[in-house]
């Protein structure tokens, strides 16, 4: 609390010297009109972070920034590679400090954070913002909302499916019960059923929501009724029965061998994973891997929303420049050409672009995308991963009871969701 009314005040003295100049000088660079059909060149600045030798830095400053000088010639850009680490805690200092981009692409758990602070700016009043909004992803779109507002729109997205070794696995479960009656024939072999990367919310939420749990209500205001609820602890209960009966690869607590390690030795028949995993390992295991969506719980087939949004900051004067060039990253040239690259596009034609439509193993991620969900998409959420994590792990471990480590929970996310 300390932190944020810090920056909340320091932000308060920035956007006022920012209007002053505006009210000194006249008006924001690119106000009165539209900004593409400047005659004086408006340069914006944009922050994001694929790296310098990435394709997808290639992507960008080759073919899309080119391709949006065309559409808009009166707004240029300033494409600035940030590198991720550290970059929280500069945005931070930025905030205080003064030196924000106008757009950025941001990683999604971070939007309700900075739009808590006061930072962003929402955008449900834009023009064009609804027509995009009935594009795009509801999970990708539902990490920009804070009370009832956005503050940003999707990018870029993934998520989590089944990838399994169709040499060990011949055909996918569907269910949760078919899972199971695999896991124990291959046991039998001497292979882990199914594997995770690791005891935090991103490897085991998609299991636990399958399985019925729910972390909170869906305001995102408690947690008491829902994470300690019958159902929830049914799921993760489900999930620890799962490993004590030894169909659980190890990697899911950090043991050996890792997820990755496992699957190539072919140790572990499964894991449940991004599409980065087909894109690295596939040519390795002589495309032997597939995949397929999560298999139905008692709650379906539901998965994680990842990706990142994009965000305009509240200290910019050049806020519709930097709108046209956000709603041109979310066209359908942009969206399948950064495709092209490996990005999950967010709109529904992106997605049935060639670029996507012709990599097999996607349609399981297309498919699973259509019903993911977002991790509590609140300011708290990095505090709260941290409390799942420690529930989640204490319960496979072993050094809780399920009832106790969700109970346990519950108490801590309440209070951050009260703050």
């Amino acid at each position: 609390m300390v932190r944020k009314k810090a920056v909340a005040v320091a932000l308060t003295a920035l956007v006022a010297s920012t209007l002053a100049a505006c009210a000194s000088g006249g008006t924001t660079p690119d106000a009165g009109g539209d900004p593409c059909a400047s005659d004086t060149p408006i340069e914006i600045t944009f922050w994001h972070t694929y790296s310098t030798d990435s394709a997808e830095n290639t992507q960008l400053t080759e073919t899309v920034l080119p391709e949006f000088a065309k559409e808009c010639p009166g707004v240029t850009v300033d494409s600035v590679v940030m590198p991720y680490d550290g970059l929280h805690d500069q945005l931070i200092a930025a905030v205080s400090g003064g030196g924000l981009p106008d757009v950025m692409r941001m990683d999604i758990i971070w939007t309700p954070e900075f739009a808590d602070l006061g930072v962003l700016v929402p955008v449900d009043d834009l023009d064009g913002f609804a027509s995009l909004a009935a594009t795009v992803l509801p999970g990708p779109l539902s990490t920009n909302e804070l009370d009832g507002q956005h503050y940003g729109v999707p990018l870029d997205t993934n998520t989590q499916v089944f990838v399994y070794n169709d040499t060990l696995i011949d055909a996918p479960p569907t269910t949760f019960d078919e899972l199971t009656d695999l896991a124990e024939t291959l046991k039998g072999q001497g292979v882990y059923g199914l594997a995770l990367g690791g005891s935090g919310p991103w490897n085991v939420l998609p299991w636990f929501w399958s399985a019925g749990g729910t972390v909170t209500d869906d305001g995102y205001t408690t947690a008491s009724g829902y994470l300690d609820s019958a159902d929830s602890v049914a799921a993760l209960q489900w999930l620890v029965d799962f490993q004590n009966a030894g169909l659980l690869g190890p990697s899911s607590t950090g043991g050996s061998p890792d997820s990755w390690g496992g699957l190539t030795a072919g140790e572990y028949a499964a894991l449940s994973d991004g599409p980065w995993l087909l894109a690295a390992l596939n040519g390795d295991m002589d495309g032997v891997l597939q995949a397929s969506p999560l298999p139905e719980g008692p709650g379906g087939s539901i998965s994680v929303v990842g990706g990142e949004n994009l965000v305009m900051f509240a200290t910019s004067e050049k806020q519709a420049a930097a709108w046209e060039f956000e709603k041109f990253l979310l066209g359908d040239f942009a969206q399948s050409a950064m495709a092209e690259v490996g990005q999950i596009p967010v709109t529904q034609a992106g997605l049935a672009s060639d670029a996507i439509t012709s990599v097999p193993y996607l349609a399981a991620y297309v498919e699973q995308l259509q019903t993911a969900q977002a991790r509590t998409p609140v300011p708290t959420w990095p505090q709260i991963d941290v409390v799942l994590t420690d529930a989640f792990g204490a319960a496979l471990r072993g050094t809780k009871t399920v009832e106790q480590a969700l109970a346990d929970a519950t108490a801590e996310i309440d209070a951050l969701l009260a703050d």
